[in-house]
Order: C-alpha cells, then sequence, then structure tokens
C-alpha cells in the first residue's frame, strides 16, 4: 500500500510560490498574451500548404528526380481554365481574353502553353479551354505564387466576356486552407460559448465558469503565436493549426475545471460556514470544527494559498500526469515518416504543453488573487449543481453486479470495434468543400469539360544510361493507352538520361479508384516496361503520395501502437505505485479507442453518417487519421482516468477501505467528469459543422471516444473492475517498488 507524503509535496510548494507571487506570474502571462495577439494577424500568412510526403518514399523519389532533370515541367502544373457560355474558343473575343489572362503568368521556365496549339486543350463543345504552366520551387513557394496569380488572373477577367480560374494543387490547397480558416471561426463560435453554458451550469458561478475558458483561449492564443514562429522551418499548415487549436481549447478549459474544482472543495473545507451569501462569502456562523466566529471576513490569505496548494497537489497532480502523457503519446508518431505526423505531433503537442503550463501557473495566480470571489456571479440556488451522493450510490451499484453490469459494455465496446478490421485509407483532397471558390470552380469545369484527373496526373520518372530511361518509358505508354481509367498519355519527356511521362486519370487524384490505378502500375506496367532494362522507374504525382501516406501509416501503426501502451502503462506504475491500476489504465483506454475508431470508420467509410453530418463519404478514412485519432484519444482519456484513480487513491490512503474509497472517489469527480467530457464533445463536435471532411473526421472521431471514454469506461467499467480486483488494484513487488523512482504520490 503507498505511504502519504511526510510532508508538503513539490506541487503543493509550487502551488504556494505562485499564490505568493500572483502579481509577477499575470504580469508575465498578460505580457504574453498581449504580444501573442499583436503578432496573430501574422500567423496566417507564414502557413504552408498541406503535405503528405512520406520520406524516402517512391512518390518522393520522383518528385526529386522531375525537380532535377525537369524544371521547366515543374513541381507542378498550374492550370488556367476558361469558359464562356456565349462564345466559343475560336471567336476573336474569346481568344483576345485567353491572351490578355495569359500575359498576367510569368514566362519564366517556357511560360504557359498555347492552349491553341497543343492537343486536347479545347472542350468538345468548343467553350471551354484550359492552359497549362510549370510551377516551381517548393511547396510555400508555390502556395503564395498561386495565390498571387488567382488574384491577377480574376481581376484580369473579371470586366472581359470569359471567365477564368486558376486551379491545381497549390490554387486548391489555397482555397482549401482559406475553407479550414472559416471553419476554424464557425467552430470556436459555436462550441466556446456553449462550453460556458455547461461550465456555469457546473459550477453554479460565472466568475468559476469564465476562469478556465479565459485561461484555455489565453492558452491558444500563445500558442498559436509560437506555431507561426514555427510555421517556416517546420512548413506548418492551416490543417494542423485547425486541430490543435481546437484541441488547446477542449484540453485547457478541461485541466482549469478540475484545478477549479478542487480549489472551491478545499476553500469551502477550510472556512466552513453555517450560511453563506449568494455569491458565496461567508455571512457568519460557527464552523464544523467548532471554533467560534464572530462574523469578520474569511478565509485569510492562508487558507487560499493552502487551498490553492491542495488544488495543484491533487488535481494538479492530474493535469501534469495526463498531459505528459498526451505529449509522450503524440511524440510517438514521429516514428512515422509522413511530414502530417511530425507536424500534428508538434502542433497539438506544443498546444498541450502551453495548456498545462498556464493550468500549473496562470491559473494558480489568479485563484489565489481571486480567493472566495471565484464564487462571484452565483447562479439561483435552483439552477446549481445538486449533490446528494448519487454517484456514490451508482457506484455502490456497480460494485454489486459488476460482472452483470461490465460483461455486456466490454462485448458493447467489441462490437464497435469490428469496423475497424476493414478500414480502408485514402486521402480526400477536400474538393467537396470547394464549391464556392475560384479554383474549386476551375477544378469542376476542367472534370466536367476533360478529364477528373486533370489538375493532377501521374507522374512516372525514369533515369537510366543511354536510351534505357527513354525506351521503357515509351513501353509504359503503350500499356497503358488502352487502360479505361486513363484518359490521356502526354508524349514522353526526356533530360540526359531520364525520361518523364504524364498519365491523365478519368478518376479525381484522391478517388479510390485513382489510387488502385497506382497500385497496379507499380506492380504491373511499370515494373514490366521495365524488366530488361537498367533504368528505374519511379511512379510519383498526388494520387501515389496518397497511397505512399497510407502504406506507411498501416505499416507503423502496430509499432506506435505498442509504444504509447508501453510508455503510458511504464508512466502510470511510476504514479501510482501499482501494477494493475496502469495495466487496466491501458487495456480499458486500449477498448475505448479502438471502439470510437470503429464507429468513426462505420460513419465516414461506410457512409453511415452522410445525410445527418451533412458529407458524402470518399470510402475511406484519412490516410494519417488512424495513428493521429489514436494519439490524441489515448492520451486524453487519461485525464479522466488519472483524475479519478488518483481520487480514489487518496481516499483509500485517508480511510484504509476500498470498499468505501471507490464510492467516494467517484462522488468527487463524477460530477466534474462529466462536466469535463462534455465540453470535450461540445469543443471537438463543433468541427462537425466544418466543409472540409478530414476535419469532420477528426471532430466526430475525438466527440465519440471522449464520450465513449467518459460515461461506460470510467463511470462503469473503471469501478466494476477495481471493485472485483480489491486489494490487488494496489500491489506492486517488493523488489519492483525499489527500482521505480520516487515521486510524491497521495
Amino acid at each position: 500500500m503507498p505511504t502519504a507524503p511526510r510532508g508538503p509535496s513539490p506541487l503543493h510548494r509550487w502551488g504556494g510560490l505562485m499564490a505568493r507571487h500572483r502579481a509577477v506570474v499575470l504580469a508575465v502571462w498578460a505580457l504574453l498574451v498581449a504580444a501573442s495577439a499583436v503578432f496573430y494577424p501574422s500567423v496566417e500568412s507564414r502557413l504552408a500548404a498541406p503535405d503528405y510526403t512520406v520520406q524516402s518514399s517512391e512518390s518522393a523519389t520522383a518528385q526529386k528526380l522531375m525537380e532535377r532533370h525537369f524544371p521547366a515541367t515543374g513541381a507542378e502544373q498550374g492550370v488556367v481554365v476558361f469558359r464562356s457560355a456565349r462564345l466559343r474558343a475560336d471567336a476573336p473575343a474569346y481568344r483576345s481574353a485567353v491572351e490578355r489572362v495569359l500575359a498576367v503568368v510569368p514566362a519564366d521556365a517556357g511560360g504557359p502553353a498555347d492552349p491553341y496549339s497543343a492537343d486536347g486543350r479545347i472542350s468538345a463543345d468548343g467553350h471551354v479551354v484550359v492552359a497549362t504552366f510549370p510551377l516551381t520551387g517548393d511547396r510555400s513557394a508555390r502556395a503564395d505564387r498561386a495565390g498571387d496569380l488567382q488574384r491577377r488572373i480574376r481581376a484580369e477577367a473579371a470586366s472581359g466576356p470569359v471567365e477564368a480560374y486558376l486551379t491545381g494543387p497549390s490554387a486548391l490547397t489555397d482555397d482549401l486552407s482559406d475553407v479550414e480558416l472559416r471553419d476554424q471561426s464557425v467552430a470556436e463560435s459555436v462550441g466556446v460559448p456553449i462550453a460556458l453554458l455547461a461550465l456555469l451550469l457546473a459550477f453554479g458561478a460565472a466568475v468559476a465558469a469564465l476562469l478556465p475558458v479565459a485561461t484555455a483561449l489565453g492558452s491558444v492564443l500563445v500558442g498559436t503565436a509560437v506555431l507561426g514562429l514555427l510555421a517556416g522551418p517546420l512548413h506548418l499548415d492551416r490543417f494542423v493549426t485547425v486541430v490543435a487549436t481546437v484541441i488547446g481549447i477542449g484540453v485547457g478549459i478541461d485541466y482549469g475545471l478540475f484545478v477549479i474544482s478542487r480549489f472551491r472543495e478545499e476553500l469551502a473545507r477550510r472556512t466552513p460556514r453555517e450560511g453563506t451569501s449568494p455569491d458565496g462569502t461567508p455571512r457568519g456562523g460557527t464552523p464544523r470544527d467548532g471554533t467560534p466566529r464572530d462574523g469578520t471576513p474569511c478565509p485569510d490569505a492562508a487558507a487560499v494559498r493552502e487551498s490553492v496548494g491542495v488544488a495543484l497537489r491533487t488535481s494538479g497532480r492530474t493535469v501534469l500526469t495526463a498531459g505528459l502523457i498526451v505529449v509522450v503519446a503524440l511524440g510517438s508518431m514521429i516514428l512515422i515518416r509522413g511530414h502530417i505526423f511530425t507536424e500534428i505531433a508538434v502542433a497539438s503537442g506544443l498546444m498541450v504543453v502551453l495548456c498545462l503550463l498556464t493550468s500549473l501557473t496562470a491559473l494558480p495566480a489568479l485563484l489565489a488573487l481571486l480567493g472566495h470571489r471565484v464564487d462571484g456571479g452565483a447562479l439561483p440556488r435552483r439552477l446549481r449543481p445538486a449533490g446528494g451522493g448519487r454517484w456514490a450510490a451508482w457506484a455502490r451499484t456497480v460494485l454489486r453486479h459488476p460482472y452483470r453490469l461490465g460483461l455486456p459494455v466490454l462485448a458493447l465496446l467489441a462490437a464497435m470495434a469490428l469496423p475497424l478490421s476493414s478500414v480502408r485509407l485514402g486521402v480526400d483532397w477536400g474538393l467537396a468543400s470547394l464549391t464556392g471558390t475560384p479554383s474549386g470552380k476551375g477544378q469542376r469545369i476542367a472534370a466536367a469539360s476533360f478529364s477528373p484527373g486533370a489538375v493532377g496526373p501521374v507522374q512516372v520518372v525514369a533515369c537510366g544510361p543511354g536510351d534505357t530511361a527513354v525506351t521503357g518509358a515509351r513501353h509504359l505508354a503503350d500499356a497503358v493507352r488502352n487502360d479505361k481509367r486513363v484518359t490521356q498519355v502526354l508524349p514522353v519527356e526526356r533530360s540526359g538520361g531520364c525520361a518523364s511521362l504524364r498519365l491523365v486519370l478519368a478518376e479525381r487524384v484522391d478517388s479510390p479508384r485513382a489510387t488502385a490505378f497506382v497500385r497496379d502500375l507499380r506492380s504491373g506496367p511499370a515494373r514490366t516496361a521495365f524488366a530488361t532494362s537498367t533504368a528505374k522507374a519511379h511512379v510519383g504525382g498526388l494520387s501515389a503520395e496518397y497511397v505512399d501516406l497510407a502504406d506507411e501509416t498501416a505499416g507503423k501503426l502496430p509499432l506506435v501502437v505498442l509504444v504509447i501502451l508501453a510508455l503510458s502503462f511504464c508512466y502510470l506504475l511510476v504514479v501510482f505505485r501499482s501494477v494493475l491500476v496502469p495495466l487496466k489504465a491501458v487495456l480499458l483506454n486500449l477498448a475505448a479507442t479502438t471502439a470510437s475508431l470503429g464507429v468513426t470508420t462505420l460513419v465516414f467509410q461506410r457512409g453511415w453518417g452522410e445525410g445527418l453530418f451533412g458529407f458524402t463519404s470518399s470510402g475511406t478514412l484519412q490516410a494519417y487519421l488512424p495513428v493521429a485519432l489514436f494519439a490524441l484519444l489515448f492520451g486524453l482519456s487519461m485525464d479522466y482516468e488519472i483524475f479519478l484513480v488518483g481520487r480514489i487513491q487518496e481516499e483509500r490512503l485517508r480511510t484504509g477501505d476500498d470498499a468505501r474509497a471507490i464510492p467516494a472517489g467517484l462522488e468527487h469527480t463524477a460530477r466534474q467528469i462529466t462536466t469535463a467530457a462534455s465540453i470535450m464533445v461540445i469543443v471537438f463536435g463543433s468541427l462537425l459543422f466544418a466543409r472540409v471532411l478530414e476535419l469532420k473526421q477528426f471532430g466526430f472521431g475525438l466527440a465519440f471516444a471522449v464520450l465513449l471514454d467518459a460515461t461506460v469506461v470510467r463511470l462503469l467499467l473503471v469501478p466494476a473492475v477495481m471493485g472485483v480486483a480489491g486489494r490487488a488494484n494496489w500491489w506492486l513487488p517488493g523488489w519492483l517498488e525499489r527500482r521505480l523512482p520516487a515521486v510524491w504520490h497521495e
């Protein structure tokens, strides 16, 4: 059995330090928030285009070879789409409009191709014309150039008889970033007010409800500024900043809620009265310990500081432990070579760290400053949360029937996880959300008049001695010319000993059929065409990038899961000084996380939620989603595990009775857990209002998992398993106890 600490723990002393120096702490945070607010408007301009590249993959190698040997072709092809409902392409006014618009496209690397001298540039009905030109530089430079060209093209065509739109990978991702920014604003405007209302109902006081929201938003503002500074070196994009922002708001509010709840509990315990005013301040009377009171203002500063210290020693430890586990879980994604995983890990991990720092510095300083005023703005009594020991009664019911209640829930979780066995990974480019944007309009016109794959052809590049590469590329062109999935085979290009071939598909670059074609091409025609050649072919392009990302994710997922499970177990072993408690936590978290991923697969891959959530299923989950969601969900679910089990352990140390500790622990934490979970569900669920499918998938997966974890897992399975285990919950071999690092534990 763990022993209680003999003196104040480091976190207890830290809380007292923050309380004593609250003016300095709050001044430092005020300066940080003010500086971040000044810097915030420039963050958007620093963000790069999404990068789904997998280092050292076949598509990445093809991209490098194209950039090195075919600079005139460019890293990608920009596409200018012209359309007129009235004029045909051969009309003088139409040609004049085309020439005028193309004149704004710089002539470097050959400039735009003349659409009137190239085959296949004019639609069958004669009303649509496309012109292509090379875009060079890295992804960020291409995105900046595409944004500038889009504005110039739109301005030049605004007063003419012909519509003109720039489309292509960079133009589309530019507009997608703008849509994601609007989606973030919508999510925040929906999620934050509802979360504030939930806090108000949970705390019963306006000041207490505002504090966690204020500290969370402050953390996110500072975190966003830091991400802006890192955006250039790390090539961060809008999507990961949206995800990190939403995670920061949810986590920051949760951490604040835990600390504030314990502070109020300790403050009330240290200064009890027979009556209190509506705002929570004492009216007078006799405290429960029987010491007379004369009605003078109470509590004193020492009681406030002590309450802050206890709040950090208990709930602060929960926040610190849970936050570190989230960071460890996110860090495990760096094992995967895809750039998107590094972005998510760094951006989300940084936001969680800042929420952690705020909860352990600014928040205790604010609590020390406010004291009993934290209960200001109290709700009418009928709207305040009710007590009554209902959660303790529920825990005793679970303890009486652990198998009858627990086994059906475990079976339900297993059934929910089954669809995960048939998950298909891909990348949805978000084209459905771009219907009102210039690049989206251009893409739809090009897809309808020519081919859906016109804006992102498959690229094949090969290098070898003599004519081997060119010969192999021509054999490959002949082999795929009759493939019904290919609408156009562009001429083979040569540069020294290298050859390149571009294939325009009849499918969208992000469709399952396009990625299936890439797999077939690599395993069949590309291998056969170069079978007798010393040249080696590499298949690249956007569709190939998506294939490589899906394969890398599927291949590394077991390793990432194993690392997360092992590190979480070891960390909880040190914190709780128990073998069964961390083992139970890891296994139950694994069950809840896989169940939520299974339901996410049902909703988005099989399309069970299309009508409800307003999307059209692409038949896949985003390639990076299972790993990213697993890391995030596993880390976030530890909040409630540590908060609940830590309080049960605290009660057991106080009473020495497991049968009493579990109901008491649940009674003291269940309301906070359900409130925190409802806030997480609200904040993450607000992403379902987004137009971008990957944001909807992220939001649903996170919200559903938190809902599942905080209800059936924490409030049913945890007490059931701990009740069955009894004293074995706290068993730890002596030899292991002697080897574990010494930490303070309650």
